[in-house]
């Protein structure tokens, strides 16, 4: 019945992501193939110290057991090496320390086939994949998990966050030799620690209270025998239990013979006894072998009728499959539509870009003509400049000629008013010459000599005068007409270079009005077209990011897709795969042509109707299987009024040999 009970969990167990992933790692050597054989071989321990030898090729090799035949101390030896390996090989080279507690070799070796050896396997395994990713051989291990199914995967990579960050089941001692840990850390690490710590110390209490228990248990069995001799042996003296020893012998050595000729009759009935019971132990092993036979039949039809059943699992989840990819399929081409519209969209804004950036360029052109412009200008106000200033001087050498005319002048007026002067004095002379010839004879002698002396004199001061006013007109006049022509052809120069001057002045105040007016013109158009232009570049990248956005969540769709259409490939069978690639290929071209996924939604609707017939003839077979069943549980019936009947045979088997070990031992006593 126990048996029978822990077979389902069993199976379930033997699926499990743990069981999988040890039989990717090597061959088993067992050929039976069934699911209690595999779980022997793991329990036996051989196979899990090869695996472990695999990982740790420089550990001390301990020489196991090869032949267990389903014994207990054998199979407790095999597990207790692997176990202190795996312990030695967490401490020594991964430098961690497994807080979780150890699987109990004595349940494996002794009750192996229970819930409690379940947990016990399932612990051992999780502590050997610890060892597994973490040595040097990681990438070869990594490298099998990846080639089983995607949820096997996840649950393999769970097992593996359990017995490398979980704290509470390995606990890293790195950090003792480094020495610097953060204070969250370590916060953690010691609330953890005092957790263990009162585990730890519950545990030694109850194995203390388990020792106490044991060793009353052993006195009280060490005491029982020596109080059971006690009481059996009398107070009397030795000489007197010889006496009464010889005084019975006779009559003991009387009963004795009597006891052996009765024992000899008893002897003969139990050998014809036994007789018998042989030729019924006979019949009954035959019997037994013929119900052994339908047992192995009916094992092969319940393993068919379980294969039958995988099967139509499998048929449905192929049949699921085929739902959710047709849904997938009418699903992307929905987003077909949108991808070409974005595509076209895309493009029309790289178009836009182009003109933008071609406009761009042809305003950032106009404006270095204009900064040329620009400069010129700069050089033509520098010799205006210059022009004013040389006017200036001009103008302040035609002040100064100004000044010396006009003290020239004013030096010509003080001459004129001298000579005026003494042309006054000599009329005024001339009249006093003409008063003294008017005056008597008598002194017209001396008279006239003065006169004479004085016309003398006044006529050279006059010629004197006169040479000096012609001498100083000469000078005025030299310096009138040098002044006048200097000063006309300085002023005429000036004049014609100020007309210049002026009139290239104002073509250059005009060109640069106009410079200036088509400067801000154009730097009003540079400004409003760069002003469109940012607003079109962040118009472009937010749809360029829109754009990239919707494409990158296309391709992670199709990159989940196609992970999910991976994990049904690798869990599917032949016919799936097939399947599965079509999709994948549907998944490819989508872009392409719209009607080779009609033409390969027509092949997936013909291969479910294929299914669906698969499917009824697996039903068919289902309907076999329970009339397999129901011959099942009559063979096991059957069996089990076979056992029932089996002790109730051999008991006179057993009555008979003790008989005649009894018989013999009593034959070789009266011998003696």
């Amino acid at each position: 019945m126990e048996s029978e009970v822990f077979t389902p969990s069993l199976e379930q167990f033997m699926l499990t992501p743990l069981v999988c992933w040890v039989k990717t790692v090597g061959q088993a050597t067992l050929t039976d193939g069934t699911q209690l054989s595999e779980y022997i071989e793991l329990v036996d321990g051989i196979y899990l110290n090869e695996i472990m030898l695999e990982i740790n090729p420089t550990a001390t090799v301990q020489r196991t057991n090869k032949k267990v035949n389903n014994d207990p101390t054998l199979r407790i030896q095999n597990l207790s090496i692997l176990i202190r390996q795996i312990k030695d090989y967490y401490q020594e080279t991964l430098q961690q320390l497994v807080m979780m507690p150890l699987p109990n070799v004595l349940i494996l070796g002794k009750n192996p086939l229970s819930e409690q050896g379940l947990e016990e396997v399932k612990k051992l395994l999780l502590l050997l994949l610890g060892c597994a990713v973490q040595c040097e051989k990681k990438e070869e291990y990594i490298e099998c998990i990846q080639t089983l199914d995607f949820d096997t995967k996840a649950a393999i990579a769970s097992h593996i966050q359990e017995v490398t960050h979980n704290q509470e089941n390995v606990v890293d001692m790195q950090w003792l030799e480094s020495g610097e840990m953060p204070p969250e850390d370590l916060d953690s690490l010691s609330r953890n620690l005092a957790f263990h710590l009162k585990r730890l110390v519950d545990e030694r209490d109850t194995q203390l209270e388990t020792i106490v228990e044991l060793t009353q248990e052993r006195d009280c069995v060490q005491l029982s025998p020596l109080a059971s001799c006690q009481t059996q042996s009398p107070g009397d003296s030795p000489g007197m239990r010889r006496t009464e020893s010889r005084q019975h012998l006779s009559v003991e050595l009387a009963d004795a013979k009597a006891k052996i000729r009765r024992l000899r009759q008893e002897l003969e009935e139990k050998s014809e006894h036994l007789l018998d019971t042989r030729q019924e132990l006979d019949n009954s092993e035959g019997e037994l072998k013929k119900l052994q036979q339908e047992s192995y039949q009916l094992m092969s039809d319940a393993r068919s009728a379980r294969a039958y059943r995988d099967e139509l699992d499998a048929l449905r989840e192929k049949a699921i499959r085929v739902d959710k990819l047709e849904s997938e399929l009418s699903r992307y081409r929905e987003r077909l539509h949108d991808i070409e519209f974005y595509k076209a969209r895309v493009e029309e804004l790289k178009e836009d870009n182009q003109v933008m950036l071609e406009t761009k360029s042809m305003l950032e052109e106009q404006l270095d003509a204009s900064r040329q412009r620009s400069d010129k200008l700069h050089l033509l106000e520098k010799e205006s400049l210059q022009l004013n200033s040389k006017i200036h001087d001009l103008e302040m050498e035609r002040d100064m000629d100004r000044k010396r005319m006009e003290e020239l002048l004013e030096e010509n007026l003080v001459l004129e008013m001298a000579q005026k002067q003494s042309m006054d004095e000599s009329l005024h002379l001339g009249w006093e010459l003409e008063q003294l010839s008017k005056t008597p004879d008598l002194t017209e002698a001396p008279q006239k000599s003065l006169g004479e002396e004085v016309n003398e004199l006044t006529s050279s001061r006059l010629l004197k005068l006169e040479k000096d006013n012609q001498s100083l007109l000469k000078t005025v006049e030299e310096l009138r007409g040098a002044a006048s022509q200097d000063t006309v052809t300085k002023l005429s120069k000036a004049s014609q270079e100020n007309q210049r001057l002026n009139h290239k002045l104002e073509q250059l105040v005009s060109e640069l009005t106009s410079d200036r007016d088509s400067l801000r013109s154009a730097e009003s158009l540079s400004t409003d077209l760069m002003k469109e232009k940012a607003l079109l570049e962040k118009t472009l990248e937010t749809l360029m990011e829109n754009s990239e956005r919707q494409l990158k969540g296309l391709e992670q769709e199709n990159k989940h897709l196609g992970q999910t259409v991976s994990s049904l490939r690798q869990r599917s069978q032949v016919g799936a795969e097939a399947r599965v690639k079509d999709v994948e290929k549907e998944n490819r071209v989508l872009h392409e042509s719209i009607c080779e996924t009609t033409a390969k939604l027509n092949k997936m609707e013909f291969e479910r109707k294929q299914l669906r017939k698969e499917l009824e003839v697996v039903k068919e077979k289902e309907r076999e299987q329970k009339s397999w069943r129901s011959r099942f549980r009559s063979w096991r019936r059957t069996r089990r009024a076979c056992r029932r009947r089996f002790p109730v045979l051999q008991s006179p088997v057993k009555r008979c040999v003790l008989w005649r070990r009894r018989t013999q031992s009593w034959g070789q006593r009266a011998v003696v």
